[in-house]
């Protein structure tokens, strides 16, 4: 019996899982596949701008069970078990896992799936802490700080950024209620590549929320005082100043969830070297999809074109075939929404309309199809037969 083991139950993992339980593992008698996460849950990252603002979603959203999901699959053909990487010996093939219930098991493996993600900086419940109680937990203290504060100050320029300041000035700044500052690093939010009249117009939706916005400056230092944090900031021409808030949400950057790996097997990054293939660098019986990989940047949208890439060519491997090539895009595409009515974004050079990104993404942040995904009934952007 072959084993198919697969590491993580992300936005890519999950259309994976199950588009080759049922089209290739449960029409063979020689494979079974094993299925390894910390925690028993899914979190549907795309939502969180929206679910830290108290009172816009309640959990079951944005964070779903995933035995349930899986339940139909046979004991004999099917594990899930509940640990993380350890260790990976990858001229062995063998994986060692932390389990949950303490204690360390070997599983040896044919093919291995990395889709392990990424984790958010400063303990940031952006993507599923080490547990799911941490993670709750996490969500709803600040959801609380939130709702408590007068002064709420979101940092980072990114996506995530625009994002939750947007719906934090939707619900407060708009109407006078709280004042809520978004710091970032730049003179326009967004990265250079993005064309600068999508980047100003994201600065100029949250001005019109009244987003007290600070450009070219980074947060240096935070320091506790009672129920609050006072925040140095030091802007780019050295000056430094201090701002105290109740809720601190800062958004700067993902970490790869990687560290299990031989350093050989990683970038200067700590992301796993990928090939065009997405196999591992050296290693054709591994795969690489989503944030854990280098091939693309941490997007939602790439991880799901790579997930779809793997399950329609993972047959041709266990084949013996050749793997077909995945092509990624070099076409920016990418969407912000700013409060719950507005957005921007760019497909390509071209600038997309405030009305559609509120439409296509705004309205609901993918919260009326992301039940379907972790049913294994979709992708973000493909319905499965």
């Amino acid at each position: 019996m072959k084993t198919i083991l697969v590491l993580g139950v992300g936005i890519a993992a999950v259309p994976v899982i199950h588009q080759t339980m049922k089209t290739t593992v449960l029409k063979s008698k020689d494979l079974k596949m094993v299925v390894v996460n910390p925690t028993d849950y899914f979190l549907w990252p795309i939502a969180m701008p929206r679910l830290v603002v108290p009172g816009q979603l309640p959990d079951s959203k944005v964070i779903y069970e995933l035995p349930p999901a899986f339940k139909d699959y046979p004991a004999d053909k099917f594990e899930f078990v509940r640990g993380r990487a350890a260790a990976l010996d990858a001229q062995s093939n063998v994986a060692s896992i932390a389990l949950n219930s303490a204690g360390t098991r070997e599983i040896a493996y044919d093919v291995l799936i990395i889709a392990t993600g990424s984790s958010a900086k400063e303990n940031m419940p952006w993507k599923m802490l080490d547990t799911s109680a941490q993670t709750f937990d996490r969500i709803h203290s600040i959801q609380q700080k939130v709702k408590s504060s007068e002064t709420i100050v979101v940092v980072g320029g990114g996506a995530t950024g625009i994002e939750t300041a947007g719906e934090l000035g939707f619900e407060y700044a708009k109407n006078g209620t709280k004042d809520v500052y978004f710091i970032h690093s730049g003179a326009l939010p967004l990265g250079d590549h993005i064309k600068d009249s999508v980047r100003k117009q994201a600065r100029d939706e949250l001005e019109k929320l009244n987003v007290k916005i600070i450009s070219n400056t980074t947060v240096t230092s935070t320091t506790p005082s009672g129920d609050n944090v006072v925040l140095q900031l030091t802007a780019a021409d050295g000056t430094t100043k201090s701002l105290t808030t109740g809720a601190y949400l800062p958004t700067m950057g993902m970490v790869p969830n990687t560290s299990f790996l031989p350093s050989s097997m990683l970038d200067t990054y700590g992301f796993v070297k990928q090939t065009t293939t997405l196999q591992a660098e050296g290693h054709k019986n591994i795969f690489v999809i989503g944030d854990a990989g280098s091939l693309e940047g941490n997007m939602a949208l790439a991880a799901d074109a790579q997930a779809n890439h793997l399950i329609k060519t993972l047959p041709a491997f266990l084949k013996g075939e050749t793997v077909a090539e995945y092509k990624k895009s070099d076409k920016v595409m990418m969407s912000v929404t700013v409060g719950r009515a507005r957005g921007t974004g760019q497909v390509g050079s071209f600038k997309i309309f405030s009305f559609l990104v509120w439409y296509l993404k705004g309205r609901f942040l993918g919260t009326d199809y992301v039940a379907n995904l972790v049913a294994g009934k979709r992708s973000i952007l493909t319905k499965f037969d």
